[in-house]
């Protein structure tokens, strides 16, 4: 049980759990992960929390030993979750470090910015990998090298296009479809210019990098954990997305009547 009165101020731990629990929640972190951090660090701290979690907001009050509240509040990101899987590892691993030894909360908050602060890969080096990804994708479902360097050259030109429009803010089903429409293009202008004799393979492969299939794994864990309006907001999402990847394959085909 929680002492009845707590050294720690609830003012900083309500807005380090909000912080914490919204990284988590737009890195991509299932539901029932996020709520388990924010109850360990609340409980090592002497505090109880009642939590109110979504997709998109995290609302958290804060209770002490007597039953008294002592801090509610709430934040907000206005788009889905996106995937951070080692942001949500080290603040799952801070909770545990938090457990242990009851760090003065004003170090827990620097710690935390810390984690957030972290440079990702290089944008460059994202753009090699997931390229050669399609590739190796396209050489498995049986392409030629020609097939290979051709979803290449597309996985390439659309990632960048989905990068440089996620810079500008612009609605994430308008960039999966934009994406995934240059990626087709790309493709039909190597078949054009006849580098490819056939689309096949590398048309199908060449979209691989938009498919949300980190969010429907995430979504069926959700539901499997009884996190059902979750579960299904981040599904539709992902199903959305999924959609918008076939209309722009869909709307390719249909501009220079390729039948397929």
């Amino acid at each position: 049980m929680p002492s009845t009165t707590s050294p720690h101020d609830p003012l900083l731990l309500g807005k380090l759990l909000l912080n914490m629990g919204m990284s988590m929640l737009h890195a991509g972190a299932p539901t029932r992960r996020v709520s388990l951090v924010l109850n360990r660090i609340s409980t090592a701290y002497g505090y109880r929390i009642y939590t109110d979690l979504g997709t998109r907001h995290l609302s958290v009050s804060i209770r002490d030993a007597e039953g008294t509240n002592v801090f509610s509040g709430g934040r907000g990101k206005p788009s889905l979750p996106g995937v951070n899987f080692r942001l949500v590892s080290e603040i799952s691993n801070m909770s545990l470090e938090l457990e242990e030894m009851q760090m003065p909360l004003s170090e827990a908050r620097g710690e935390l910015l810390k984690i957030q602060a972290q440079a990702h890969y290089s944008r460059w080096l994202v753009l090699l990998v997931v390229s050669l990804a399609g590739s190796a994708f396209c050489y498995t479902f049986g392409g030629s090298v020609a097939e290979m360097c051709s979803t290449f050259f597309a996985t390439f030109c659309g990632l960048f296009l989905k990068q440089e429009l996620l810079k500008k803010r612009m609605n994430s089903y308008v960039i999966t479809f934009l994406s995934s429409l240059l990626s087709a293009l790309a493709i039909v202008f190597c078949w054009k210019i006849g580098v490819l004799s056939e689309l096949g393979q590398a048309f199908a492969t060449s979209v691989l990098y938009l498919i949300p299939g980190v969010p429907l794994i995430i979504a069926f864990v959700d539901l499997l954990d009884g996190f059902i309006l979750n579960g299904l907001d981040r599904g539709v999402n992902a199903l959305i997305h999924a959609f918008a990847i076939a209309a722009g394959l869909a709307f390719a085909l249909f501009v220079f009547n390729i039948p397929f």
